[in-house]
């Protein structure tokens, strides 16, 4: 038990050490030297964990994943939800709820290869749920997902920058007939 203790805490120091200096450094100078004396443990223990800083950054990109899919596929995903927007409604308090970090991720241009990743995982995962409620091909129902990821994503990164002013009913509704209305040839 006292050894699960001690590796929750090195990755919180770690996170939270990362998730510091995210804000100020170029992702090229975080090195595992900086990030393990920001967290105040030893080198070695990082690489008893992490093979390296792109591996360490895979759980955040695993956690945000897992995190955006259990969202989005915690109903069984109808036309209903898409038409109504119902599904966006708790991904809008997800970002609104989350914003100092994971939005960092997912916006920021030097953290853009980790937004790629998140998108690509989720949109897989997602065209697992649309596959399985609408009769159309693996392919389709990820074109249709992938579709809705970056579309989604996009809009959150234009609303996050303040290229666009929205109310969340005013996202929501654009949100809506964004993916409605390019979606609705796939899910007929």
């Amino acid at each position: 038990m006292a050894i699960d203790k001690r590796i929750r805490r090195t990755n919180k120091a770690l996170r939270d050490a990362f998730r510091e200096m995210a804000k100020t450094t170029a992702y090229q100078d975080i090195t595992v030297k900086k990030l393990t004396e920001k967290a105040g443990i030893n080198r070695k223990t990082f690489y008893l964990h992490y093979d390296s800083i792109d591996d360490f950054l895979n759980t955040f990109v695993e956690e945000l994943s897992e995190q955006l899919l259990d969202i989005i596929t915690s109903r069984p995903f109808d036309r209903y939800r898409l038409e109504t927007g119902e599904m966006f409604d708790p991904l809008f308090d997800f970002f609104d709820q989350s914003r100092e970090f994971f939005t960092f991720i997912l916006m920021s241009d030097e953290y853009s290869f980790l937004s790629r990743q998140v998108e690509n995982r989720v949109a897989h995962g997602f065209a697992d749920a649309i596959e399985a409620s609408f009769e159309i091909s693996r392919a389709d129902a990820f074109i249709a997902a992938s579709f809705m990821i970056r579309n989604t994503v996009m809009l959150f990164r234009m609303f996050d920058r303040g290229q666009v002013r929205f109310s969340k009913q005013e996202f929501k509704d654009h949100l809506v007939r964004l993916n409605h209305s390019g979606l609705s040839s796939y899910l007929g």
